[in-house]
């Protein structure tokens, strides 16, 4: 289903070491803000929010439910989603 590589956006929530997965999350390529051509801004992603620049929405929940699996953290929901143009406060 999720198989188109480009910008993925990934949100979830999850019950405990929220610092620790977003660290392992940010170990294996995604961000927490994202840059607008031509603007020196970095605009901050909501806390649990990722994105990445080179993964399906498949490889990007996949990422997730392993960093949760070796952490003993439960995932409680999520979504990830292609994402191809970034706009934000």
């Amino acid at each position: 289903m999720g198989t188109t590589v480009g910008n993925v956006l990934i949100s979830y929530d999850i019950n405990k070491l929220h610092s620790s997965v977003k660290a392992a999350l940010e170990n294996l390529g995604y961000y927490d803000y994202f840059k607008i051509e031509n603007d020196t801004k970095k605009y901050l992603l909501p806390n649990t929010t990722l994105w990445h620049p080179t993964k399906s929405s498949d490889q990007a929940m996949s990422d997730l439910k392993s960093v949760c699996r070796n952490l003993q953290v439960a995932l409680e929901k999520a979504v990830a989603v292609k994402a191809t143009e970034f706009v934000g406060i």
